[in-house]
């Protein structure tokens, strides 16, 4: 409910597909599991040439508003391209392993997944380390003592 109430806020200056949007609202039916895909992608991708800008428009609109995309995401959205493993101890304490999404992670989806790039290793590129520029997405997923801890051990 969240993602349509805030789909329905939206500007259209920052949203290109927003004439999409129907009876299902923004889902692709009445589950509300998925998004409404518009041209091979999620209706909420604004393409390269679009004047409001390029990329989610869920994301735009948050940072627009002085908000964190987090806030305003599906958790599977923002979560991308971070996987956590949860490891429980006999002790009851849990070991978090930080790696990337893969397909297998979709279990039989996962081959379908074509917007799933976070095999290549152009989804870790950037001007800052994926720990730094992902710190907030790592806080949310880890908790902010594993977040410190993983920041320590990295160069």
């Amino acid at each position: 409910m969240t993602v349509s109430a805030l789909a329905a806020t939206l500007d259209p200056d920052v949203f290109q597909h927003h004439l999409a949007i129907d009876d299902d609202d923004v889902f692709s039916d009445s589950t509300r599991t998925n998004t409404k895909v518009v041209d091979g992608a999620c209706i909420f991708l604004n393409r390269p040439d679009f004047a409001g800008g390029a990329g989610c428009a869920l994301h735009l609109a948050a940072l627009n508003a002085g908000e964190s995309p987090i806030a305003w995401k599906p958790s599977v959205c923002w979560q991308l391209p971070i996987k956590v493993d949860w490891d429980l101890q006999e002790d009851g304490s849990e070991i978090a392993s930080v790696r990337r999404w893969e397909r297998r992670d979709w279990g039989d989806d996962g081959d379908s997944m074509h917007w799933c790039c976070t095999e290549g290793p152009e989804a870790y590129v950037g001007e800052r380390a994926v720990v730094d520029s992902l710190a907030d997405e790592l806080i949310a997923v880890v908790g902010e003592a594993v977040y410190v801890e993983l920041r320590r051990r990295l160069p």
